[in-house]
């Protein structure tokens, strides 16, 4: 069983956004909910459908340990440490947590895209 995740497990900055994977079945409200959110904050992801018994199903239930959908994983493959964070169910603040890590990840691109234009002769 996956230990519980929690807000501190998702890094404040990181060198590039994390890919996101959301697993849920065909009608799930609460996928729809992640999906209008991380949509309104411009956040891409992918949707994988499941179904009872598939490849997928298995993976998030039997390796990850989840019952509740979606389960939302985060891959961080960038830098000196690749890992995943992912949590089962509704988690606005999970939602939130990496809302902010997106925000702080497009702020410092911005900034060095500034200062890397700035230092151009004219």
């Amino acid at each position: 069983m996956t230990p519980p995740t929690t807000m501190l497990d998702i890094p404040r900055t990181a060198h590039a956004e994390p890919e996101i994977t959301i697993y849920g079945p065909e009608d799930c409200p609460n996928c729809e909910q992640a999906m209008r959110f991380f949509d309104r904050n411009t956040i891409a992801y992918a949707k994988i459908t499941i179904d009872p018994g598939d490849k997928d199903h298995r993976y998030i239930t039997e390796e990850l340990g989840y019952t509740a959908a979606p389960v939302i994983i985060l891959r961080f493959t960038s830098g000196a440490n690749p890992h995943t964070v992912h949590w089962g169910g509704h988690r606005m603040d999970m939602l939130m947590a990496t809302k902010s890590l997106v925000t702080n990840i497009r702020a410092a691109v911005e900034t060095e895209t500034a200062d890397e234009a700035a230092q151009v002769p004219a």
